[in-house]
């Protein structure tokens, strides 16, 4: 018994006994950690749940799966990287809005997780992607909406590792490429959904007005957390988590059923049922000889 009761208490989230955060005045406790791994599970059971359902349906109707299995499994990654204390680095805070009693320095250094950044790199797009799908939007349009979130992604990132005012440049750089990014979907996809009218209009319209209102948070949480020093690391990675799980979880998984519902020819997307052109072929090649005939054969003309 006492060797069990030892266990349990051996037992538990470990992360930031063997990776310490060290040289850094504002960082994540074990709270922080385990609100980290909990996401990170949800990000994991939602890509679990569509790989499961998806082998479920034939190979031509596959396509909307990948669309929300990507962002989920990335995220999943990426959460759990952040909840191992992994995948970080030393900021210098700007403003002394938050301290603590073990501040070496007047400002005080914090932790940023790049991690993070590189999840929305790989699974921010997907939700933009999925809403240009309403649409067909051309090939090109959608590379470009791509590009205008990557450059978001990519200009918050250099944003939390600049230790001067000038993040703030990069933080309005991103905000521009986000609005740039919005402005595109609202205005091409959706004079194009407005075309097809109907369900396929309406879906699109609750489905990237939800995803727009999710995105546009995060610049607020941005300045609050890795910009402006206000909040501490704990709630910094529970407002980004809770919004990542809506944004890049809960509406990927959601535009599954939607798109199923409407279908692949309403949404303007015609693949060809690979089984069936495979069961053709098959029946229109000759019947194969069996070997037992062939053997037959060689041993009456060696007789």
């Amino acid at each position: 018994m006492s060797d069990f009761v030892e266990l349990m208490k051996r037992g538990g989230n470990e992360a930031l006994k063997l990776n310490p955060p060290y040289g850094v005045d504002f960082h994540i406790t074990k709270g922080g950690s385990d609100w980290l791994f909990a996401a990170c599970s949800i990000f994991g059971s939602l890509a679990l749940l569509l790989i499961i359902v998806m082998f479920r349906r034939p190979v031509n109707e596959r396509m909307f799966f990948y669309t929300a299995i990507a962002p989920c499994a990335v995220m999943s990654v990426a959460y759990f990287t952040m909840g191992s204390n992994l995948g970080w680095a030393i900021t210098q805070a700007i403003y002394n809005r938050h301290r603590v009693s073990t501040q070496t320095t007047h400002m005080g250094f914090r932790q940023v997780f790049y991690a993070r950044y590189v999840g929305w790199f790989l699974a921010l797009p997907w939700v933009v992607i999925q809403a240009s799908i309403f649409g067909k939007t051309p090939v090109w349009h959608i590379f470009f909406n791509v590009l205008m979130t990557e450059f978001y992604v990519v200009s918050f990132l250099i944003g939390i590792l600049v230790h001067s005012q000038y993040r703030w440049g990069y933080y309005t750089f991103g905000c521009i490429c986000m609005f740039i990014a919005c402005i595109s979907v609202m205005t091409t996809t959706r004079n194009i959904a407005k075309r097809k009218g109907g369900e396929l209009y309406t879906c699109f319209t609750y489905y990237f007005g939800i995803c727009m209102f999710f995105w546009f948070i995060y610049p607020l949480i941005w300045g609050l957390c890795e910009g402006g020093n206000v909040l501490n690391n704990d709630a910094e990675q529970i407002w980004y988590g809770i919004m990542d799980v809506l944004l890049m979880g809960c509406m990927p998984v959601l535009f599954v059923p939607v798109a199923c519902y409407l279908g692949q020819d309403k949404l303007g997307y015609h693949f060809e049922d690979i089984e069936a052109e495979l069961e053709k072929l098959e029946s229109s090649m000759p019947p194969k000889k069996s070997s037992t005939k062939s053997l037959g054969k060689k041993k009456k003309s060696k007789k």
